[in-house]
């Protein structure tokens, strides 16, 4: 059974939707997420690419900062501008350019994965397709 009443949780989840998508925009380049864990969502040309979850000592910061602007190939942004742009490092520039987040900590990683999945489910963003 669940420790806490279904209506306390989907109001929390709600709330963390209305507040992610309420939240502006920075490119890439110029984003400075927190090392919290949380959830956070990429958008190209206005359009939602990707929604992602952090967990981890390092949080936000390491996976948007670390992990798909600097990681290999196998990250969202790495992957999606691949084939557009095969020079690794006008890859990067490009992405820190182009590609704009959104990002919300959230302390509970249960929550995290939650509201992560619900996203996806809605907007069925195109770098979170298989």
């Amino acid at each position: 059974m669940s420790t806490i009443p279904l209506q306390k949780a989907v109001a929390f989840i709600s709330s963390d939707i209305e507040a992610l998508l309420g939240a502006i925009p920075v490119p890439l380049g110029t984003a400075d997420p927190p090392n919290s864990s949380g959830v956070y969502m990429f958008l190209v040309d206005d359009a939602i690419v990707y929604v992602g979850e952090a967990k981890g000592s390092q949080g936000l910061r390491d996976r948007l900062l670390r992990k798909h602007i600097s990681g290999d190939d196998k990250h969202a942004c790495q992957r999606a501008f691949k084939e557009k742009i095969p020079d690794r490092m006008l890859r990067r520039t490009y992405i820190k350019e182009n590609v704009f987040a959104r990002w919300l900590p959230i302390p509970d990683s249960d929550r995290i994965s939650a509201v992560e999945r619900l996203l996806i489910w809605l907007y069925k963003p195109a770098w979170n397709q298989k």
